[in-house]
């Protein structure tokens, strides 16, 4: 496995990301030069070699034609995207799965989805099911984690069993985390880009070729031009399939890796990739071709072999992850049965299916250090999925099913705002008096259910219900925001978990339903200074408790973490309220993912002032954290 970390690879996504975009205008380059070269030589015939060696005009002209088409084409299908990775699904055939849905084998997606979620310190991403695809693949797609959709074909619910599907899960939650599916979406408006200038080509040599009469001159050099659009239209596309291919293919190698680190179960994912090896993967959409980078296994057949492959060959992604596999294969096996005969490594022996149990009994959610913290950012390991499995399957039925409902979610995450005091409570409850009884009913009863309960799984109940809170009219979820908000400062104190939730459901349950992307290009954290002494000034002060030198402690802690030079201070209680807190937030979204590194750091030190985070100081953390898109897992329970 790579040694580089969550960030190292957010980094890379970055750094791909500006490759593609010269790769990209070298292309645009290249396909502006052919088509002034065919141009010119038509110019020249026309008008019997009257024109000089190089024609301004005619080169401006060409260049203004090609970019616009292709700069249009992209805007269109990037416009297309921007709603998140359910679009992605939806171009694809798919269907959105329901967070209630009682078919057994979409509530086994579903059940594996919610534990990588809750485990991963992610929403549940939306869920979707190509129904019209026998083929076995899947594809994570979004701009970020909080628009990110999951879909598997039909192939693959009816072919795996659930060590299988779970490994597949995993390899598609790896590209969540790694900055891959931002990546993605920006080659589907590469490629429909360059696509473009082929498809117009067709349309010229369609409307002008079919023209009744003889084919005058002019006519002929259009129809000419026409076609040499084709020509070159499809050389930059098989361009842009080798750009597509180079991107990807190192990327599944590594989210194969990963997938056995959140398993703990190589034999799931590496018998996965057999079945597809020996049933196939490919996929019947009209738009399979511009996606196909995006999938778990090539969707396509390539007519030059593996020279425009976006995957890796199946055989030696197995053998990465099950070494050993080859030997079985060449002797005439087939490749699941070459599988089974692969021994399981040393360090996975004996662990076999075992991360797809759930225990079940419950275990104490253990304090993280600051370090620890940081360091499991994006990387969840067996005992962090562990650790949800175990949540899910001690929390009572009747809460579970609450958060696969829309106005149930409404009401059990109304109920967690809820005062521990009786009479405030009430005060609370007599203040919903404008909402239908029969709503005020449901939050009274799931506050009773949630009273019970650890107040650990609080704000991973709210993760749980995001899909659910998704599906509720725009007006609705407007409602919800506000409920939630005037509920969080009724006692004009917003405490580290109140905040946690509201910014959680602000985020992934937007009021417009639509997020708008993240900037592509990141800032330095050291143009955020006075932001990050916002932040690190709340959490010293919060874990303070009133007590100024604790606060000073805590906040000297988090400044050396961060590491930039500009001489910070902690600031009064007055000067970093919630109202100064939500802009530094939103500021700092932007910073590099290097610099995200200092500052989650620096958070965590901040708030363990102690050198440990209790529960409260966790989830605000986990919190801030996906609010700049860098996922902290659930605390891990220990090995058995």
């Amino acid at each position: 496995m790579s040694g580089m970390d969550f960030f190292g690879h957010q980094a890379g996504a970055r750094s791909a990301s500006n490759r593609l975009v010269f790769l990209f205008a070298l292309a645009v380059f290249a396909i502006v030069g052919c088509l002034y070269g065919v141009a010119y030589v038509l110019l020249a015939m026309a008008s019997n070699g009257e024109v000089r060696s190089f024609e301004p005009a005619l080169f401006g002209l060409v260049a203004l034609g090609v970019l616009g088409i292709v700069g249009i084409a992209m805007l269109i299908k990037t416009t297309m995207l921007r709603s998140g990775g359910g679009k992605v699904a939806v171009m694809l055939g798919g269907r959105e799965v329901p967070p209630d849905t009682q078919d057994p084998q979409e509530r086994m997606l579903r059940n594996l989805v919610e534990e990588m979620a809750i485990a991963s310190g992610v929403p549940v991403p939306e869920v979707y099911v190509l129904d019209d695809e026998t083929g076995i693949n899947a594809f994570a797609a979004g701009w970020s984690p909080a628009d990110a959709a999951i879909a598997v074909t039909r192939g693959c619910l009816d072919q795996f069993n659930r060590d299988e599907l779970q490994g597949v899960i995993a390899h598609e939650f790896s590209h969540v985390f790694h900055g891959d599916m931002r990546l993605n979406i920006r080659l589907i408006g590469v490629l429909f880009g360059i696509v473009c200038i082929a498809t117009l080509g067709r349309i010229v040599v369609r409307m002008v070729g079919s023209g009744r009469g003889d084919k005058k001159g002019g006519v002929v050099a259009i129809v000419a031009f026409g076609v040499a659009m084709i020509v070159i239209g499809y050389l930059g596309v098989f361009f842009a399939r080798l750009i597509q291919a180079a991107v990807s293919r190192q990327r599944e190698y590594l989210a194969d890796a990963r997938a056995v680190q959140y398993t703990r179960n190589p034999r799931g994912i590496g018998m996965a990739l057999a079945k597809i090896g020996g049933l196939g993967g490919r996929l019947q959409s009209a738009h399979a071709d511009e996606a196909s980078h995006m999938m778990f296994a090539d969707g396509m057949r390539r007519f030059l072999g593996g020279v425009l492959a976006t995957h890796p060959p199946i055989e030696q992604r197995v053998e990465r992850v099950l070494p050993g596999f080859l030997k079985h294969a060449s002797g005439g096996s087939d490749l699941p049965t070459a599988v089974a005969m692969t021994p399981m490594p040393a360090a996975f022996a004996g662990l076999a299916g075992a991360a797809g149990l759930a225990p079940a009994a419950s275990a104490a959610r253990p304090r993280l250090g600051a370090q620890q913290l940081t360091a499991s950012i994006g990387e969840p390991q067996a005992g962090h999925v562990k650790a949800a499995q175990t949540l899910l399957a001690n929390l009572p039925l009747d809460l579970a099913a609450a958060t696969h409902e829309p106005f149930r979610a409404t009401a059990l995450v109304t109920a967690v705002l809820l005062d521990r005091d009786p009479k405030r409570r009430q005060q609370q409850l007599d203040g919903m008096a404008g909402n239908d009884a029969g709503f005020v009913h449901e939050v009274r009863a799931s506050f009773q259910a949630i009273a019970r309960l650890d107040p650990n799984v609080r704000l991973p109940l709210v993760e749980l219900a995001v899909p659910a809170l998704r599906r509720l009219p725009d007006a609705e979820r407007q409602q919800l925001h506000t409920m939630l908000r005037t509920l969080a400062l009724a006692d004009g104190v917003l405490s580290p978990f109140e905040f946690a939730l509201l910014r959680t459901v602000e985020r992934f349950v937007r009021r417009d339903g639509v997020l708008p992307p993240r900037p592509g290009r990141g800032t330095a954290l050291v143009d955020h200074a006075a932001q990050a002494s916002v932040v690190l000034s709340v959490l010293a002060h919060a874990g303070a408790h009133g007590d100024a030198d604790r606060a000073a402690r805590a906040f000297a802690r988090g400044r050396q973490a961060l590491g930039v030079p500009a001489d910070l201070a902690l600031l009064p209680p007055a000067q970093c309220s919630v109202r100064d807190l939500e802009p530094a937030i939103e500021a700092l979204a932007t910073v590099s993912p290097l610099g995200k590194r200092n500052l989650v750091a620096a958070c965590a030190e901040a708030a363990a002032d102690d050198g440990v985070l209790d529960a409260d100081e966790t989830d605000l953390l986990r919190a801030l954290a996906i609010l700049w898109d860098c996922p902290v897992p659930l605390p891990a329970l220990p090995a058995a």
